[in-house]
């Protein structure tokens, strides 16, 4: 639904632009010390965005027929529950590099 342009809410733009803006900023501070406040930040957006994007999914999963009592079919149909919390432990796990980083240098 992210990547297709189906945006039933507008806040399914964060999941597509955050994480690769994450990443540019992330590796660019693996070569330009500067970037590491700018790479933190957006990291810790990510991580927000994937907190927030847990409730997210629950209520599109609720939104489908039957909702959470037809759960043995909605998670399959539904919004997948797992993945906005991988995007929180990616977030997690680079600013946990960033720190390794700082702590080098």
């Amino acid at each position: 639904m992210h990547f297709r342009g189906a945006y039933h809410n507008p806040a399914m733009v964060i999941p597509v632009t955050v994480p690769p803006v994450a990443a540019v900023l992330l590796s660019g501070a693996t070569v330009c010390p500067r970037l590491s406040k700018a790479a933190a930040w957006s990291l810790r957006l990510l991580t927000g965005a994937g907190l927030l994007g847990a409730a997210f999914h629950a209520y599109g999963i609720q939104r489908n027929m039957g909702g959470w009592l037809n759960w043995s079919q909605n998670i399959l149909n539904g919004p997948p529950p797992p993945a906005p919390p991988s995007f929180t432990a990616l977030a997690i796990a680079g600013l946990a590099a960033l720190k390794l980083l700082e702590s080098e240098r």
